[in-house]
């Protein structure tokens, strides 16, 4: 990856629990909550968009052990200890209660919305543990789905700003659902050079071409055009790294890191402007 792994690790009951350690993940999941909260509510305390942040941050969180306990139990071996991983455990405990703590907050007359939006996100959730048991090594399937996963604080905050699934939350999370799974990928792809799929530049620029014309069509030009180089950018840099077999150096990796975080920037810049 290009970003800096930034490794979480704690210590319960002398096993170490594995924190998620892809920079990218938490820069993305960071963003996504952090600005789609200001966003969507500026410095006000929301109840509602505070239980469903909790929520996704417990689930984060507990993310890459979960994910370690699927594909443990996938070979039959199991730990007992891993298994009743007091923290793992917490994490899922405190996002059940949250969302529990959301249900209490919202109007009775929208809990059945909102249980088929609670519906649909598990199972995207559970269709990212599924492409995580098949075990297919730089699986852009994979990839793809789960920094798709991390935008979505940024919808559900739409959702309790604007109405559930509103045409103006699905318009104000169109941004970071196309550019954070596009640069995941991108990275991902930059990496292989030429061992990168034959169809990358497609499957990276077709989802961010969706994008740019729904943001188009709801006037916001701000946004296509960001997005529109984002990706002249991407494609142009992967055409360069198409004809390198070798890996690239500490050098090249940290460079492209650099430049990987003035996008983001740029992308939080252009989120908030597209809306002003």
């Amino acid at each position: 990856m290009t970003s800096t792994s930034l490794s979480r690790t704690a210590v319960t009951s002398g096993v170490s629990f594995p924190f998620p350690t892809d920079g990218q993940a938490w820069w993305n999941v960071s963003i996504s909550t952090v600005a789609g909260w200001l966003l969507c509510f500026g410095p006000h305390l929301n109840l509602a968009g505070l239980a469903l942040a909790l929520a996704a941050l417990c689930l984060f969180l507990g993310s890459e052990w979960l994910s370690h306990l699927a594909g443990r139990s996938r070979q039959g071996s199991v730990q007992p200890a891993r298994l009743g991983e007091p923290l793992g455990l917490a994490l899922l405990a405190g996002t059940a209660a949250s969302l529990a703590w959301f249900l209490s907050e919202i109007d009775a007359a929208e809990r059945q919305d909102w249980g088929c939006v609670m519906t649909g996100v598990g199972c995207i959730v559970a269709h990212m543990f599924i492409l995580r048991l098949e075990r297919q090594p730089l699986d852009g399937r994979l990839l793809y789905v789960t920094h798709l996963i991390l935008t979505l604080p940024a919808l559900m905050f739409g959702f309790v700003a604007w109405g559930v699934l509103s045409q103006r939350a699905f318009g104000f999370w169109c941004l970071p659902a196309a550019y954070f799974p596009a640069q995941a990928l991108f990275s991902q792809y930059w990496m292989g050079g030429s061992d990168a799929p034959k169809a990358a530049l497609s499957v990276l620029s077709a989802p961010v071409l969706a994008a740019i014309l729904i943001k188009a069509a709801g006037g916001f030009w701000l946004g296509s055009g960001f997005l529109g180089l984002f990706l002249l950018w991407a494609l142009v840099r992967l055409v360069q790294r198409g004809s390198s077999d070798s890996l690239p150096g500490f050098r090249l990796v940290k460079g492209l890191h650099w430049e990987i975080q003035a996008w983001n920037l740029g992308a939080v810049v252009a989120w908030a402007l597209s809306l002003a």
